[in-house]
């Protein structure tokens, strides 16, 4: 029994071959790009999810470099520190030692190379800035470089052009660092001995030699205290260092956790199975073949085949 084809049925087989085009095209560029192309319009339901998973992945990320950087930063303070309280040991033992040999005549170079040391630590910078000037970050802190320096200036206090701010990063909703250290706060007490020494060195007294006076040796014995509280006061500031270090690594640890969930939440709503994708494919591929070949047909069943002029 032959038949002919009508319009509708010519429509009706058009549709549906494009209908096949659109989910083989669909399946191939899941297949191409692992990703479900039509997420967002295949499962509305998971598109709240999404927009929440990366909301929060955003937040975590910037929270998570915030914390990276208050770790980068405390490590470097952790060692200058250390070094600053090196200094102020070694010049307190080269002081007692001095004292106990009588001989003066190398105490004038230690402190002066630790006035060097002391302004290479606390004058450092990191990316361009300097570290122990609060926010004045393009102003260098420690401005006397030599003992002649700090004898001329007014105080021991005007050597430091730091200003007060400690400065503090947000590395969670609820959680705020601070972590910044001053050049004043670090730098005064070991800094106000060494004015000392060089006031006295270069006063009536002075200058300290070999062999040294009764009064040189009182006042070298007055100074050890003052070294030893300096080296205690950074001790106790490299402590409160390393808690600011514990909190930043406790949440690059807590945020990291974090964004490895949130890839995996957001993978489980964007990706697809490749199993499946490709199973898919194959048949939208049978589907498509099977529709052009009915499309041919129906195209080819017409009227005008069976009609005689």
């Amino acid at each position: 029994m032959e038949r002919v084809s009508t319009l509708m049925l010519r429509t009706s087989m058009l549709s549906d071959f494009s209908r096949t085009q659109r989910t083989l095209l669909d399946a191939q560029k899941e297949v191409a790009t692992g990703q479900r192309i039509n997420a967002f319009s295949d499962s509305p339901s998971d598109l709240p999810g999404l927009i929440a998973a990366r909301a929060a992945a955003a937040r975590s990320e910037d929270y998570l470099n915030s914390a990276k950087a208050v770790q980068t930063r405390t490590d470097l303070q952790d060692f200058h520190i250390g070094e600053l309280a090196s200094e102020a040991n070694d010049l307190r033992q080269t002081v007692f030692n001095a004292i106990s040999t009588g001989d003066g005549s190398e105490l004038r170079a230690a402190a002066s190379a630790t006035l060097q040391r002391m302004n290479s630590l606390l004058n450092a910078q990191l990316d361009g800035k300097y570290i122990y000037a609060g926010t004045r970050q393009d102003t260098k802190p420690v401005t006397a470089a030599t003992l002649d320096e700090l004898l001329a200036a007014p105080s021991t206090a005007s050597v430091f052009q730091n200003n007060s701010t400690i400065q503090s990063a947000q590395v969670d909703a609820y959680q705020s660092i601070s972590y910044g250290k001053l050049a004043s706060d670090l730098g005064q007490p070991l800094m106000d001995t060494l004015r000392q020494f060089a006031a006295f060195d270069a006063g009536a007294s002075g200058p300290l030699a070999t062999p040294l006076t009764d009064a040189q040796k009182t006042f070298l014995t007055s100074m050890l205290t003052p070294l030893e509280d300096a080296s205690k006061g950074l001790n106790a500031q490299q402590a409160t260092n390393g808690i600011a270090t514990k909190a930043a690594e406790d949440a690059v640890d807590r945020h990291g956790a974090m964004q490895d969930r949130l890839k995996g939440l957001i993978s489980d709503i964007t990706d697809v199975d490749m199993a499946e994708a490709i199973s898919k494919l194959n048949n939208a591929q049978v589907a498509m073949q099977a529709s052009a070949q009915t499309f041919s047909v129906v195209q080819g069943l017409s009227l005008l085949d069976f009609l005689n002029f």
